[in-house]
């Protein structure tokens, strides 16, 4: 997985759980997370660079606030390199957005495609790497 779709996909979580709205409100940075939704809502790619720079201001803003940062992990794993490949690819349901983040979720779990909270779309049904 890409690092530009983690971040997404830690955006969404936080989304989803309702604390990033109130969280960059206070922070001063609604107009990031704006940006940034706008983008993936738009259904036309926004380039990587653009939402990249959105994501790290918006980490800049939150962590100036004493909210830390929210769209990278604190403890980063990196594979060695020729290590990364043969990942099992399934099917699940997969982000609806431009550029879509790392999560998926199971078909046999849950039947009914979930919303996405960047969206406010349905997961789509496609293939996923695991």
């Amino acid at each position: 997985m890409d690092e530009l779709a983690e971040r997404l996909g830690r955006v969404c979580t936080f989304m989803e759980d309702g604390e990033l709205a109130e969280a960059a409100r206070e922070a001063g940075a609604q107009d990031l997370v704006a940006a940034i939704l706008a983008a993936l809502r738009a259904g036309e790619p926004t380039s990587h660079f653009a939402l990249e720079r959105w994501l790290d201001s918006l980490d800049d803003r939150m962590a100036a606030a004493g909210f830390g940062v929210v769209t990278r992990d604190t403890k980063s794993y990196q594979p060695l390199p020729g290590a990364g490949g043969g990942r099992h690819m399934t099917h699940r349901w997969t982000c609806p957005a431009a550029h879509p983040c790392e999560r998926v979720a199971s078909t046999e779990l849950q039947p009914e495609a979930p919303m996405c909270a960047m969206t406010d779309r349905p997961f789509v049904y496609g293939p996923a790497r695991l």
